[in-house]
């Protein structure tokens, strides 16, 4: 077996474990039941809907297709199934977060590669800052609307696909609507087309969240692994978005922003590929009584000790006007340094990211979650409140990676709180929602920060704009303390 399939056999091979474990991982299977031993092989057969292929282990290696109903798995009698606590399991299945995550990261229209070439085109076409804001706004409503993708996968499925379909179809959108708008320039002043080819591929990107959020919350919750798994998420997406940074800032630079919705086009394709290739699933019909049960579950979700006080804090920390568009402009225009520049920013940004989320994987289980939660809450004043004074490039470079180091330690620990919080149950939805509500906070904040900047550049000139603007972040942050009381009340055995 070679390199390639060695890997494909240890990730595929973990991944069916969690299924053998009786547990739903990502919704692509349920519970396995053993049915029989198999006479030519010696290998134990398994029965139930499952959506991975798998390796035995014999000589040669024999691949085993799972088929699209009453798939069989098989396995090597004297082979034992994974360990949920091995390092083989937790590698496996960080590799497929991994993954996933690394090619939402170069894909986003909201974040990734074209995210400042977008900005730079709109620039060009002479939009003010806070046209920017409404439109990078509206770009991302299908972040704000992830609860109804965790439904609609859930509840409604295609042709008795609840998931595969879904993902080939949020693929194929995003691929088509990247491969458009490279195809196809636009002509100036046209936002409005350009919106809505940019949308296909944010609605592919938030579908997809919305299962991989959930794996995470279903796979690490029962093992005590969400803080890992989180860290090893956003190591994958930061260091997607330090690719995307550089090469962004490049592509703004000698403006062709062609070439990088083409590469996005590409990813995308690569992504329908590998749903085509691992997410089969046998068809199941749509069940009045899980919908029932989700529901109730949904309900009572807002119940559990700390929900609330944590949905505050996720938006008031979320909350930051100065980010993206006010930074944009200050970078590219107040302070006159290149769209190469700016684009290095985030590239160092995401660098701290990388550092902060490598650490918190190593201590998020040595310390109490009572001091995550002030920890949380400090790194996000420091993390806004040092970009109050930029003059050179030197100083950008610097305060982005400490913010970066610093944003990231805090998003990793509110991400942990929620998935501790969440019950698994609805894990995909009502993470969903708790995502959209961050998702909400930070795009209203960035429209009406790009609005605020323009009304007060206009008035106390754009440096003391941009620097009133950041410390309102900052405050906004801090404004969290305010309910850390309750939260202590209502979940006292993370501060014992």
């Amino acid at each position: 077996m070679n390199g390639a399939g060695r890997a494909e056999s240890c990730l595929t091979e973990i991944l069916v474990s969690c299924c053998v474990a009786g547990r739903r991982v990502g919704g692509l299977s349920s519970s396995l039941s053993v049915s029989r031993n198999d006479s030519d092989t010696g290998a134990r057969v398994f029965t139930e809907p499952c959506s991975l292929y798998l390796w035995v282990d014999r000589n040669p290696p024999v691949r085993v297709p799972f088929a699209r109903s009453r798939p069989l798995v098989r396995r090597v009698e004297e082979r034992r199934v994974l360990d949920d606590g091995s390092a083989r399991f937790v590698t496996g299945v960080g590799a497929f977060f991994a993954t996933m995550y690394f090619i939402q990261g170069i894909g986003d229209p909201t974040s990734g590669l074209i995210t400042q070439p977008i900005r730079a085109l709109l620039k060009s076409w002479g939009e003010s800052p806070s046209t920017m804001g409404s439109f990078m706004a509206l770009l991302s409503i299908p972040w704000m609307v992830k609860p109804a993708f965790g439904i609609l996968s859930d509840f409604l499925p295609i042709m008795g696909s609840h998931r595969r379909n879904y993902l080939l179809l949020s693929s194929a959108a995003a691929a088509i609507g990247s491969f458009v708008l490279f195809a196809s320039p636009l002509p100036t002043g046209a936002r409005g087309l350009l919106l809505f080819w940019l949308l296909l591929p944010t609605v592919g990107i938030a579908f997809g969240d919305v299962l991989v959020d959930a794996l995470m919350v279903e796979v690490g919750q029962p093992r005590g692994l969400t803080g890992r798994l989180q860290s090893i998420q956003w190591t994958a997406v930061s260091a997607a978005l330090v690719v995307s940074g550089a090469a962004g800032g490049y592509v703004s630079t000698v403006g062709r922003s062609d070439v990088a919705f083409l590469a996005c086009g590409v990813i995308w394709l690569v992504s329908f590929a590998l749903a085509y290739r691992f997410a089969l699933e046998t068809p199941r019909p749509l069940g009045t009584e899980t919908f029932a049960a989700t529901a109730r579950g949904l309900r009572d979700a807002l119940s559990v000790p700390g929900m609330r006080v944590v949905i505050g804090i996720l938006f008031l920390w979320s909350f930051n006007p100065s980010w993206t568009t006010v930074q944009y402009l200050h970078v590219t225009d107040t302070l006159g340094l290149s769209e190469q520049v700016y684009g290095n920013s985030n590239s160092v940004f995401w660098a701290g990211c990388i550092v902060a989320s490598l650490g918190y994987g190593i201590y998020c289980r040595r310390v109490s979650m009572g001091a995550l939660v002030h920890l949380a809450i400090a790194t996000g004043v420091v993390g806004y409140g040092v970009y109050v004074q930029l003059s050179t490039t030197a100083e950008l470079y610097a305060v982005s990676f400490v913010s970066g180091v610093a944003n990231m330690t805090g998003i990793l620990i509110q991400l942990d709180i929620a998935a501790r919080l969440v019950p698994i149950r609805v894990a995909a939805t009502c993470f969903a929602v708790l995502m959209a509500i961050t998702n909400i906070a930070s795009s209203c904040s960035d429209w009406l920060g790009a609005d605020a900047y323009e009304w007060l550049g206009q008035r106390i000139g754009a440096a003391d704009a941009y620097r009133a603007i950041v410390a309102s972040s900052a405050l906004f942050a801090a404004s969290c303390w305010l309910l850390v009381p309750r939260l202590r009340r209502e979940v006292p055995a993370w501060w014992g």
